[in-house]
């Protein structure tokens, strides 16, 4: 379990600090409103994951179970 966690938690934080980033650049255009930071979570949830796949760098316990 423990072994679990050192490894989510850098890929937890890393896309923690990339909404918040996204957020900001959404406001820095000029784009507020709780729709666009659903879209950004939700692309940031869903696309972190998968690209790291994509790219091999995935952490073990992201593997699939078949």
């Amino acid at each position: 379990m423990a072994s679990t966690w050192r490894q989510l938690l850098p890929q937890f934080l890393a896309m923690l600090l990339l909404y918040f980033v996204f957020v900001a650049v959404l406001a820095a255009v000029g784009i507020d409103g709780f729709v666009p930071r659903i879209v950004v979570a939700l692309v940031v949830a869903f696309g972190y994951p998968a690209l790291l796949r994509r790219m091999g760098r995935a952490p073990p316990s992201w593997e699939r179970q078949s």
